[in-house]
């Protein structure tokens, strides 16, 4: 039987024709240095912890997240009210712009920064506004706070430190956003556990800041799609209103419950981790005619005289590193992040043989 249908793009709406979908290379021959993740595995004994825990899987898991709500509570000092769980941070990005975004509504953003920002800006039909930062690097505060006056701009999104630059922005200059703009200004602290530094003290002043952050990173959680926004709890209670019902599994909260018991040995591999990236750090600047940025994360941009041979070289050799094309001010770069310290001394090598050549 002969379907009527035949241009089947034809219903699929605009915005969306334009996507280029997020790609990720899948190589697990490779030694992963490209997606900024916690290269250790979980402390001793948290695994058989968490299996040897009665999981009714054929049950639909607490919807709030009561229970890891308490315990990120617990860890953030914030209330459960001010908290909303979510399928890692790519969800609640999408959430923020369901609830403050839209048809009509614009974005603020920094360039180069997170990509999924403009990704999900586009689903939502957000406009996106970009303030780049100035000389790839630090924040163009004034031209953000000029962006942020026009009645159409409803979200600012700082992201601190920086994915890809490893920046970290000074908290006065973020405050100033928050306290000047008049606007929801969403501060993405993926990496706050290796900055060491964090705006959360600051939400009981401000309704209008909101903060994303995840166990992907420091908890090494990437697997497991785990992430939160902090918020004053009228704030959190709109955002709520748009997420679905069940939006995070039941093994994942449960995952998330039981790290934060183990904070001490989280802490210890953090540590390590900041160390390994100093070690990285110090290889690459003896490499001539590179170029290395200053981090306050788990990952290293750096800038050789020809970014895509040396990309190439490195996956001959066996590591699959993070190639970020043409940055605004910066121009073409690649991205590391800190592997296991056998890694790490192995990637080191590598760099000497292709500097060498």
């Amino acid at each position: 039987m002969e379907t009527k249908l035949s241009n089947v793009e034809g219903f699929v709406r605009p915005e969306v024709r334009k996507l280029v979908p997020y790609q990720t290379k899948h190589m697990p021959e490779c030694i992963k240095l490209d997606a900024n993740e916690n290269p250790f595995p979980w402390p001793a004994g948290m695994r058989e912890a968490l299996f040897s825990q009665e999981l009714a899987f054929n049950r639909y898991p607490d919807g709030m997240g009561t229970e890891l709500k308490t315990c990120i509570a617990k860890y953030t000092g914030i209330s459960s009210e001010g908290i909303l769980i979510g399928n890692g941070s790519d969800e609640l990005i999408q959430l923020i712009l369901l609830t403050f975004g839209g048809l009509g509504k614009s974005m603020i953003i920094h360039p180069p920064t997170f990509g999924m920002y403009q990704i999900y800006a586009r689903l939502t039909e957000t406009t996106v506004v970009e303030v780049p930062l100035l000389n790839g690097l630090d924040l163009d505060t004034e031209q953000m706070l000029k962006a942020a006056q026009v009645p159409e701009a409803h979200v600012c999104i700082v992201c601190n430190p920086n994915n890809p630059t490893g920046s970290l922005f000074p908290r006065e200059e973020i405050l100033r956003l928050v306290r000047e703009s008049g606007k929801i200004v969403v501060v993405d602290e993926a990496y706050a556990e290796f900055a060491e530094e964090t705006l959360i003290p600051e939400i009981e002043n401000y309704p209008n800041l909101v903060i994303l952050r995840t166990f992907s990173k420091a908890f090494g959680m990437a697997g497991l799609r785990l992430g939160y926004l902090l918020g004053q709890p009228q704030t959190i209670a709109l955002i709520n209103r748009v997420r679905p019902p069940f939006n995070v599994n039941l093994f994942s909260q449960k995952a998330g419950i039981l790290s934060l018991d183990y904070l001490s040995e989280y802490q210890g591999q953090i540590e390590q981790i900041k160390a390994e990236t100093k070690k990285l750090q110090t290889a690459l600047k003896l490499v001539p005619d590179l170029t290395v940025y200053p981090t306050r994360a788990n990952f290293i941009l750096f800038k050789p005289n020809d970014p895509d041979r040396w990309a190439s070289e490195f996956l001959k050799r066996g590591f699959l590193v993070r190639n970020m094309g043409m940055l605004p001010s910066l121009g073409k770069c690649l991205r590391i992040s800190a592997g296991l310290p056998e890694e790490n001394e192995r990637f080191i090598r590598a760099v000497r043989e292709i500097s060498a050549l």
